[in-house]
């Protein structure tokens, strides 16, 4: 996969969805949310190129 150039993604999440992410942390091996989020876009942007 090419090398994707640094952006910068402003997410706006309530409570429960905070607390959710919190939860999913150390099922996912990161450390923080911003991490997590990283992952995650990370991922949809591999299977978006496997497409």
């Amino acid at each position: 996969m090419p090398e994707i150039a640094p952006r910068t993604v402003t997410l706006r999440l309530n409570q429960q969805q905070l607390e959710l992410l919190d939860r999913t942390l150390p099922r996912a091996g990161v450390t923080d949310r911003a991490e997590l989020v990283r992952l995650a876009l990370r991922e949809a942007a591999e299977q978006e190129a496997a497409r």
